[in-house]
């Protein structure tokens, strides 16, 4: 029994993180799709930010990497993660990333955030919170159109979410998990 243990402690240690493989399957996965540069300048920014992806890592408290995780359905959280790993093997899996910071839901739906029982996202706090996020960056490029946009992000995510015409904060903080 005390060998089988000691086996089972050595097979253990020699693979210590969960995201094994994530930084290869979000580099290729991340360059064969049809990502338009906005998409990129989310998650370039994301990732070139310190509180986001260093130590085992905070991305759901900075918008941009919120923003690059809902943007377009071929990357969502996971290619976001994963690409963070890629220098940062100590980076938090996806389970045990913080939950989203309230601060970044806020700026999201609006002051109603704070009200009693808070507010979903609606589709327009979707469409402004990556538009303002891209303004906030400095980003010289857009979404091609606000109708892919919805198609390509929103609409993806609604479908995921399942809860109606709107996402709250819990769904939300689900899908980023």
């Amino acid at each position: 029994l005390a060998s089988a243990l000691s086996a089972t402690a050595v097979f253990a240690a020699s693979d210590p993180y969960c995201n094994e493989g994530a930084c290869y399957g979000a580099t290729h996965g991340y360059a064969a799709t049809n990502i338009e540069r906005y998409q990129r300048n989310l998650v370039d920014s994301c990732l070139a930010t310190d509180a986001a992806v260093n130590g085992t890592g905070n991305l759901w408290g900075t918008k941009t990497c919120v923003a690059g995780a809902i943007s377009y359905n071929w990357i969502w959280p996971e290619t976001v993660l994963g690409l963070a790993s890629c220098p940062n093997e100590q980076i938090a899996c996806m389970a045990d990333m913080p939950s989203l910071d309230y601060n970044v839901y806020a700026s999201i739906v609006g002051d109603c955030a704070w009200q009693e029982g808070g507010c979903p996202i609606t589709q327009q706090n979707f469409v402004d919170f990556i538009y303002g996020t891209l303004s906030d960056i400095g980003s010289g490029d857009w979404p091609s159109s606000t109708d892919t946009l919805l198609s390509e992000g929103w609409q993806p995510l609604l479908a995921w979410a399942n809860s109606g015409e709107t996402i709250p904060y819990t769904r939300f903080n689900d899908f980023l998990h």
